[in-house]
């Protein structure tokens, strides 16, 4: 009965690592603008929680446990390769509609150029928090750093975004106003 339930528990487990693969590889870009290496990096990372699954204590912290393990995998490419991250323009495809998306493509490109910009500590907690939906401690678990400096890191990111996105002098962002996520 024990080996049935050690299946159903690892089928279960499995499938949520796959519901959040998507997540985790737009983290995984968002930091290292590269396709291939976001996809090493969250195979990695699922292959870490599938052979670790059994020190998950609580299923409601999967998600700050996935992430956790998607920032040491970064950590330690990093590491390995200990070298700067090259930043690289990224290119949306074509789209052709309407103006109205044609102007969403234009202003997502602007944020993604500006966050491109920001140093690597604050892009990381601002995509943990804008684009992950992560509250400040659960950044602080995942970054291993203090509730303040994440607060700190998000707010200059914040701003250095703000002011980024006001100099492209475009009247189409004026009506825009960034989030705050707690």
């Amino acid at each position: 009965m024990k080996v049935v339930k050690n299946l159903v528990a690892s089928f279960t487990l499995k499938s949520e690592f796959a519901a959040r693969r998507n997540k985790l590889y737009r983290i995984a870009y968002s930091w290292c603008h590269d396709s291939a290496l976001s996809d090493d990096l969250v195979q990695e990372t699922i292959y870490k929680a599938i052979k670790n699954a059994a020190k998950l204590r609580d299923i409601e912290t999967i998600d700050t446990w996935l992430y956790r393990i998607l920032y040491n995998c970064w950590q330690d490419y990093l590491r390995v390769k200990n070298r700067n991250v090259e930043f690289t323009e990224m290119h949306d495809e074509e789209q052709s509609g309407s103006s109205e998306s044609y102007q969403q493509s234009q202003i997502v490109k602007r944020v993604r150029a500006s966050v491109e910009k920001l140093p690597l500590p604050l892009r990381e907690v601002v995509t943990l928090a804008d684009f992950a939906g992560f509250s400040y401690a659960q950044i602080a678990e995942i970054t291993d750093v203090p509730i303040g400096t994440v607060m700190s890191r998000l707010f200059r990111a914040r701003k250095n975004l703000k002011q980024q996105l006001l100099e492209f002098g475009s009247d189409d962002l004026s009506e825009f106003k960034l989030r705050r996520i707690k």
